[in-house]
């Protein structure tokens, strides 16, 4: 009998490992922030775009006005920051005929200096896929695909709206440099691209 109630007394001493183990994940739980999760961020839009081609020899300085597709997309790290891709899409034609287009694909990081207003800053790098650049400053008429170094710096507000879904404008440059590249009439020196942007677009995030 004495045996039994030692037993019967000794039992929730032993079940007390149990019950910590049970309740441990509890306090890692409650260590997550829930107010800031990492988050889908998505920015689809689109603006205008001045453009103007550049090299070591090149007088002319005509700027040429066209249309811009912009996407972001990426995560949230926190109310303030977010990083992911981006993707900035630029057609245009020459007074010639001529077709040109410019494609970026960078890595981007924006952020907001302050939780409560829409301010934000952007940057970018990565590559620019350029169509028939040289056409913007040395009058070649022959198709012809350059690949460049890119770098990219933006700013502007966004709006909250119902749900996930939000409103921003924007104000960009990006600027590209190819290096020497052989036109029809010999080489042109230190090739370079910039690229004004602004416009609005659509957030999700």
């Amino acid at each position: 009998m004495a045996r039994r109630l030692a037993s019967w007394a000794l039992l929730p001493l032993c079940l007390l490992p149990a019950l910590a183990h049970a309740q441990a994940p509890a306090p890692a739980a409650a260590a997550q922030d829930p107010a800031l999760p990492s988050r889908l961020w998505v920015v689809v839009g689109g603006g205008s775009t001045s453009l103007l081609g550049d090299c070591t020899d090149c007088a002319a300085e005509d700027h040429i006005h066209s249309g811009n597709f912009m996407l972001n997309a990426g995560v949230s790290l926190n109310r303030r920051t977010d990083v992911g891709a981006e993707i900035l899409y630029v057609p245009t034609t020459l007074e010639t005929g001529e077709p040109i287009s410019v494609s970026f694909v960078m890595a981007a990081v924006q952020f907001r200096p302050w939780q409560t207003r829409g301010f934000f800053l952007k940057a970018g790098s990565g590559l620019a896929s350029l169509r028939n650049w040289l056409g913007t400053i040395d009058g070649v008429d022959t198709a012809q695909r350059s690949t460049a170094f890119a770098l990219g710096l933006g700013t502007g507000w966004e709006w909250r709206m119902r749900g996930r879904f939000g409103a921003q404008v924007f104000g960009s440059q990006h600027v590209v440099a190819l290096g020497d590249l052989e036109t029809n009439t010999g080489i042109a020196e230190n090739v370079m691209g910039n690229f004004w942007s602004f416009g609005a677009a659509i957030v999700i995030r």
